[in-house]
């Protein structure tokens, strides 16, 4: 949601109300705002831009209300009446602000036990941005919400759900939680913040004054004498209440909100059965006239709804409706990272610090591990990747190293150079790098003039000299035909560790990501790059054509060749040219080598590796050392792989296979203990 706008004014001086941007995109969702008046209409504007910030109107209390003049009390709440329904703009540091009415009502009149009103935040205005997109939506059952511990999510909650049902008539709206205890203890919550409320906002209720089980806003019962002829007051005759977090407590009972807690951590029946029976109650037939907020943090899921959340998850993707234009649950989804709004990192304007935020959240998961780990960054997830994070280390790599190495490279401008190799001298087998800013090559490091293109010949073959120095992975791609977009050719070249040069090497130094219209291209693109750093490449063979081509063209040695029994069952000792990633062996070895190097050189590189794999004696250690890898579609294709499902991931795949071909296997036994230490860290997982 904070990847499109921020929110803060970037120009100089106020923003103007042309300038304010109403259409934005909140996770998912495209939101449209309205136009802003004009400035004087805009609360703040006669202030100075340092002192322009959200300052909640001041209530008068009851008392206080009813000794005004009649005019001007209806006056102001008239204005409190239009402000609840129409929202309001202010200004905030010169930039203007638009808060929808409900969140208006939040700040304004939401009182939470021992912390008073709500404070503005930016993370919490795009939340609301995005429940009144599904309010208006007419296809729209309602949100899934996803966030952080200590959002205020059940806050927010629970005054979308009072806030509805104390102005409309005839109406009712439920909770549930994970348990009925759960659920019990939001409703205490609801009726602390009801008793609170100005008498302009408290319709007229049962007289019960610390309701336990519903909150009704009706006439109280009043015991009439005989003879007596009764008169009514116009009430709501709508109701709050909480039921026990069964499957079926709701079942039959229509519902114009509903607001179901932790939805991901159910001890008692399923989310999604749940939701299935729920939903029906929301409706009219097919006419959608409730709404319904889930809300979950996402510890311990294997314990809970986990697998129920997930699902949920998938199946409110609004990029994927059925023929009646709605998800497979109706519901819409959003997820909120971590470091937007997190507590303690927002400015007195209400604006996320979140470079601030990242550096905190991530040394918060420094020296972590395993389980404890996975745990860390469930509670204070950076991407919906991470909610759903399983629990086999093997097969999901470290989300937040990768994302220490992104900021490490914006914050020092590391970006790759970028060009073409090109045949100077084909038959000689000279290649040049030529810059080109459209060209098909990333690199990160160019050998010496003297290093290049260096092989010698056996047999009037040319043979690679520098394979001491590293080696390329290859996921490459046969047909130029193919069903759908087909896959990449993708290549990357890792270089081993020179202790003369560690700047530029223990990483990945070239990157090639490309699907010419003939595959005969890319053939000769993965041979020059082979012959200019003088290189052996570790192929998948499954697609054998590349490897036939280089066979073919005076190339063979320049494939990597293997053991068959090295990554299969088989005992076999004979070679064959590159690897098959087919098999359950091989790949729970290529994620487990990969992963090793993502944890220990990926990222800010721990005390332990500097001491250890890099020699550093403990007067040098760095607190500021951070890994070698400038290739931001890498790093973004390791952050989403998805190891049931690896078609898609051509880079993550190649990059596997380099690793590979510089820390072979070199015995079955070698391999089984690999294999061994990878399976005792295992531990239950999802289905992605």
């Amino acid at each position: 949601m904070i990847d499109n706008y921020i929110g803060k004014w970037k120009g100089v001086g106020m923003q103007l109300p042309k300038d304010f941007i109403t259409e934005r995109i909140i996770g998912e969702l495209k939101v449209e705002l309205p136009q802003p008046p004009d400035i004087d209409e805009i609360l703040n504007y006669d202030l100075p831009i340092r002192k322009q910030k959200w300052t909640p109107t001041k209530i008068p209390s009851d008392s206080e209300l009813l000794e005004m003049q009649k005019e001007e009390r209806i006056n102001f709440i008239r204005q409190e009446i239009d402000r609840r329904n129409n929202g309001i703009f202010f200004y905030n540091n010169g930039a203007i602000e638009y808060i929808t009415g409900i969140h208006y009502f939040y700040l304004t009149y939401w009182k939470m036990i021992g912390a008073g009103t709500p404070q503005f935040r930016d993370s919490d205005r795009d939340f609301f941005y995005a429940w009144d997109c599904v309010c208006q939506d007419k296809d729209s059952f309602g949100l899934l919400y996803f966030t952080n511990r200590r959002d205020g999510k059940s806050e927010k909650s629970l005054n979308i759900l009072y806030e509805y049902i104390s102005k409309t008539e005839e109406v009712n709206g439920g909770i549930q939680s994970q348990t009925t205890d759960d659920a019990k203890k939001l409703f205490s919550r609801l009726v602390f913040s009801w008793r609170k409320m100005p008498y302009f906002w408290k319709p007229t209720d049962s007289g019960d004054k610390n309701p336990k089980k519903e909150l009704r806003f009706e006439e109280p019962s009043v015991r009439s004498t005989k003879g007596d002829i009764k008169t009514y007051k116009r009430v709501l005759n709508s109701i709050i209440d909480y039921r026990a977090s069964t499957e079926s407590a709701y079942d039959g009972y229509a519902l114009w909100r509903f607001y179901c807690d932790e939805f991901g951590k159910f001890e008692e029946g399923d989310a999604y059965n749940r939701w299935n029976v729920v939903k029906p109650t929301l409706s009219i037939g097919l006419t959608i006239r409730g709404k319904a907020i889930f809300t979950t943090t996402v510890e311990d899921l294997e314990k809970g709804g986990g697998q129920s959340a997930l699902d949920m998850w998938k199946d409110s993707d609004v990029n994927n409706r059925k023929k009646d234009n709605r998800t497979k649950t109706g519901l819409y989804r959003l997820f909120k990272p971590a470091y937007y709004g997190l507590e303690g990192f927002v400015d007195e304007y209400g604006y996320s610090k979140i470079s601030e935020a990242k550096k905190a959240l991530m040394n918060s998961r420094d020296g972590l591990e395993g389980i404890q780990l996975i745990r860390e960054t469930r509670k204070y997830p950076f991407s919906i990747k991470e909610v759903f994070q399983s629990s086999t280390i093997s097969n999901v790599f470290p989300t937040f190293k990768i994302i220490q190495q992104k900021e490490y490279n914006e914050d020092n401008g590391i970006i790759p150079r970028i060009g073409n190799l090109i045949w100077d001298d084909k038959e000689n087998f000279i290649v040049s790098f030529k810059d080109d800013p459209n060209g098909k090559f990333e690199t990160m490091w160019m050998p010496e003039e003297k290093e290049r293109n260096k092989f010698n010949r056996d047999r009037d073959v040319i043979k690679p000299l520098n394979t001491h120095l590293g080696a390329f992975g290859v996921d490459p791609f046969d047909h130029r035909n193919t069903v759908g977009d087909g896959s990449n050719g993708a290549c990357l070249g890792f270089r081993v560790y020179d202790p003369i040069n560690s700047k530029n090497s223990n990483a990945f130094f070239l990157k090639y990501l490309q699907r010419p219209p003939k595959e005969t291209i890319f053939y000769d693109d993965m041979c020059k790059a082979f012959v200019f750093y003088g290189m052996e490449a570790l192929i998948e063979n499954q697609k054998p054509g590349l490897i036939n081509y280089m066979l073919d063209n005076g190339f063979k040695h320049y494939v990597k060749r293997t053991q068959q029994g090295d990554y299969t069952k088989s005992n076999s000792r004979a070679w064959i040219d590159g690897v098959s990633m087919s098999g359950e062996i091989i790949r729970e070895i290529a994620i487990g080598n990969l992963e090793t190097y993502i944890y220990d050189f990926v990222g800010k590189i721990s005390p332990d590796i500097q001491r250890n794999k890099f020699g550093v004696i403990e007067g040098d250690l760095r607190d500021d050392l951070y890994g070698n890898c400038g290739f931001s579609d890498l790093l973004t294709d390791w952050e989403s792989f998805d190891s049931n499902k690896w078609t898609k991931y051509d880079l993550t795949v190649a990059s596997m296979l380099a690793r590979l071909a510089v820390t072979p296997i070199r015995n079955k036994k070698n391999r089984e203990e690999t294999i061994s230490i990878l399976k005792k860290l295992s531990f239950p997982t999802f289905k992605m």
